[in-house]
């Protein structure tokens, strides 16, 4: 199973998604429409052919391992790469003691050719100008000796050079490569990438989360020290905040003098001395405004770059945060290496501007996995055929034993793959009734229809999907202060109140909602997903933990004494608890009153304002409408008899395409239904998500650097930003007064890392920036030409994708079968 580490990827809650690949069924299902027992019926001396039939709704256009950007064009990477480790099935010959085959996982070295040495203490010796901890004794460095039978499809070796090549130009400064933050910005932090890539340039760091005087005496610089504008102007650029150095003479706004008047336009350094040093208050905030600066160099050469060649077919990674054992396995299943004479072909510049053409076409793309493309039409289709020049066909480990009848079958039974854009969802249905597509995700129409189908498989999803409540302020005031804006009948300030955010958050029966929009998925009530494991090697989730389960518990305002147990106090929950909704919206009722948001002249004890949501879309659908009306229908129910009786109300956008995002983060847009997928065994990586700015919905009205969490581990009290507990967890060592501290994976031990985790989901939820809504699941039916060897889910390997897919029919002797159904089949 090719590339098992999911990139963490922005995801709206739409329409039933399309049935994934590796998220399909297993072991056939006994019906009346069953072949034979034979797996194929073609006839003596005719080479049986094994065609797997997908479709997608948009088609990839890009699927360049440094540039890519959504999950549509990292659609091929699993057939066309193959990672330096991959996870397999235990079987009888890759057994796990004390598990049944196919109970669990083994991960195997592939283009790596045997497991990772740590070398930490010899690198850290030898080359200093890595920076490894002094503290540090291991998971900061590594030797990873390369398989030297690996090839591209045209024969050409893939060796150190290729590794090390491969990743200068991802990290190549001048072409601005999107992926290249995968390698200095996630789990895997190769050290030295991040000045490397971004030299000559520079980035603020959020909020110092300290007073002046404490960053001074910490060694901080002065000139290091920014003032974030949009902190206190509201004033965003297409580039994202904009920012001004303590000693940077331009002068800029001081909204507390009135303009026109004197001193109405400072320095930024009259704003520190005046306003800042040591936390002073100014215009209502506090010093938390200010970050730090960091200039990277320019003229920084690749030497510093913690990868490089230490034989023909090794290389060594050097790391700038701990990573080891599984952690590090899963995040080098997949791959950074590019074809040179290709690459080198497509890139182009103008301008100073550099663009690549790089894997967009049959022509510019070059395999190392057990597929190659043979064929690609824009929007249209793209087809695969084996890579014969593929390793693992003929290595003798890409095997497995069949748990049915104990016969070894070599893995891949596919020979080709072909994938065409069907984007409704009614078309793929009849092409899949027909026998042309080997699964049909279902709709939310389907379930009374197939619900009972002995081909129907439910398949767990990573995402929780939340509505996101839009807080930013200034950007509010905005749009409110907008000539066409009518603030007698409509106000977007009474969403910032916490009491009302809060009232959000127990409007909604959450399991009734999942089964009216979208019934396969079922309702969340956390931010993290009952699908992420926190300890792959015994496959234990973190929702089954009594930390997760407290966190629901004092969110939700369960009283635990008066159930028998943990688990029936977080059954007791629905999200939906009308009676303190009303008592919240009529406490945000009259605070929006007392702030001037809303007015009440008539007195009748209702708001003369609507509060309005408007509903990020990035296109319109029938599950938006069903989703909006949905929203509305409960709402009104909740209200009544409360200040905002039919008075909230979710309307939709314009559809905004791939800016819906963006909309949402700049606060110009209200609430969407979206979440992250990623990593799922990994939860602790998550925590980034809300924390990063890059990456927060909520970073521009949120701020993780200046919210401060207590928690005392092995008997010590540690004090912590959220920003600083999401690094420690995530293997950097934080500095704290002196003293490091890292809970990473191998670092510190999982009860501590739990704890940590469950406070942090706690913090979120505090918020009121993300409800919780659905927990994010699909349902498929199968074709009835395929089977896999497994039905279990299994929360690594899923149902085994198409490396243990088997087929019922050969090409020819499915459309014969289908033919003999009269053209469409029943299910």
């Amino acid at each position: 199973m090719k590339n098992a580490k999911k990139l963490l990827a922005l995801l709206l809650a739409l329409a039933m998604c399309a049935a994934m690949l590796a998220g399909c069924s297993g072991n056939k299902p006994a019906t009346s429409n069953e072949p034979s027992a034979n797996p194929s019926q073609t006839q003596p001396g005719a080479a049986a052919t094994y065609t797997y039939q997908d479709s997608v709704s948009t088609m990839a256009t890009n699927w360049n391992p440094h540039t890519y950007q959504t999950n549509d064009d990292a659609y091929p990477a699993d057939y066309l790469r193959s990672g330096l480790y991959t996870f397999i099935f235990n079987d009888e010959l890759h057994p796990i003691e004390g598990k049944n085959p196919y109970e669990g996982y083994v991960i195997m070295p592939e283009m790596a050719a045997s497991e990772p040495v740590d070398v930490t203490e010899k690198v850290k010796a030898e080359h200093p100008e890595f920076n490894i901890p002094e503290s540090a004794t291991s998971g900061y460095a590594y030797t990873i000796d390369l398989n030297p039978d690996c090839t591209w499809e045209d024969g050409t070796p893939i060796n150190a050079d290729t590794y090390v090549y491969s990743m200068k130009q991802l990290l190549n400064p001048d072409l601005l490569n999107y992926r290249a933050t995968d390698y200095y910005d996630g789990d895997l932090s190769i050290a030295g990438a991040a000045a490397y890539a971004n030299q000559g340039g520079n980035s603020y760091n959020g909020a110092l989360g300290m007073t002046v005087d404490e960053y001074l005496a910490q060694g901080g610089k002065l000139e290091d020290i920014y003032i974030d504008i949009g902190g206190f102007w509201g004033i965003y650029t297409a580039e994202g905040k904009s920012y001004a150095s303590i000693f940077d003479e331009t002068l800029i706004r001081d909204p507390a003098v009135e303009e026109g008047q004197d001193e109405d336009y400072v320095s930024p350094k009259y704003l520190y001395d005046n306003y800042l040093a040591n936390g002073a208050v100014y215009a209502g905030y506090q010093g938390d405004y200010l970050g730090t600066i960091t200039e990277y160099e320019d003229g920084i050469d690749f030497s510093t770059v913690g990868l490089y060649k230490s034989g023909e077919y090794q290389i060594t990674l050097v790391l700038d945060k701990a990573l080891s054992g599984f952690y590090l396995l899963y995040n080098l299943t997949g791959n950074w290496i590019v074809y040179e004479p290709y690459y080198e072909a497509c890139l182009t510049e103008s301008n100073g501007v550099w663009s690549s053409t790089y894997n967009t076409s049959v022509e510019t793309t070059m395999s190392y996995g057990p597929y190659k493309m043979t064929q690609y039409q824009t929007d249209k289709f793209m087809k695969f055929e084996r890579n014969e020049n593929w390793w693992g066909y003929s290595d003798g480990k890409h095997t497995y034993v069949d748990p049915e009848d104990g016969q070894t079958y070599d893995m891949y039974m596919t020979d080709i793959i072909e994938c065409e854009v069907v984007a409704e969802a009614a078309t793929s249905k009849l092409m899949f009734l027909k026998g042309e597509l080997m699964s049909y995700g279902l709709q939310a129409e389907d379930f009374a229809q197939y619900r009972s189908s002995d081909y129907i498989y439910f398949t767990p999803g990573q995402t929780i999907f939340f509505l996101i409540v839009n807080g930013h302020k200034t950007s509010i005031k905005s749009r409110e202060a907008a000539t066409d804006f009518d603030q007698a009948t409509t106000d977007l300030e009474t969403m910032t109140l916490p009491s009302f955010r809060s009232a959000l958050a127990v409007t909604y029966d959450k399991e009734l909602f999942a089964s009216t929009i979208s019934p396969a998925r079922s309702g969340a009530y956390g931010i993290i997903g009952t699908a992420y494991v926190y300890d792959p090697e015994i496959g234990a989730r973190y929702r089954d933990t009594d930390q997760a389960k407290q966190v629901l518990c004092d969110y939700y305002g369960v009283d635990t004494t008066k159930f028998d147990s943990l688990d029936d106090a977080v059954a007791s929950i629905t999200g939906y608890d009308p009676v303190l909704a009303k008592e919240l919206y009529n406490k945000a009722f009259q605070e929006a009153l007392d702030a001037g948001y809303i007015t009440d002249k008539d007195g009748d004890g209702i708001s003369d304002q609507t509060v309005t949501l408007e509903y990020s879309m990035s296109s319109d659908s029938d599950f938006m409408t069903k989703t909006i009306d949905y929203l509305n229908e409960k709402m009104n129910e909740v209200t009544a008899g409360t200040g905002f009786e039919g008075k909230v109300q979710f309307v939709k956008s314009a559809p905004y395409g791939n800016d819906w995002s963006n909309k949402i983060r700049e606060g110009l847009s209200d609430t969407v239904l979206a979440g992250w997928t990623g990593s799922a065994l990994n939860p602790y990586g998550l925590t980034d998500l809300y924390c990063n700015p890059s990456r927060a919905y909520d970073a521009a009205w949120f701020d993780a650097t200046t919210v401060t969490s207590t928690m005392t581990i092995d008997g010590e009290e540690i004090t912590m930003t959220m920003y600083q507990w999401s690094d420690a967890l995530n293997g950097t060592t934080v500095t704290v007064n002196g003293k490091d501290y890292n809970f990473g994976a191998d670092q510190a031990d999982q009860e501590t890392r739990v704890n940590i985790l469950a406070n942090f989901e706690s913090i979120v939820l505090g918020t009121g920036n993300y409800l919780p809504m659905l927990q994010d699941a699909s349902a498929a039916l199968l074709s009835q030409q395929v089977f896999y060897v497994v039905d279990e889910y299994n929360p690594v390997m899923g149902r085994g994708g198409i490396t243990y897919l088997k087929y019922n029919y050969s090409d020819a002797d499915w459309a014969n079968y289908v033919a003999s159904q009269g053209g469409e089949l029943t299910y």
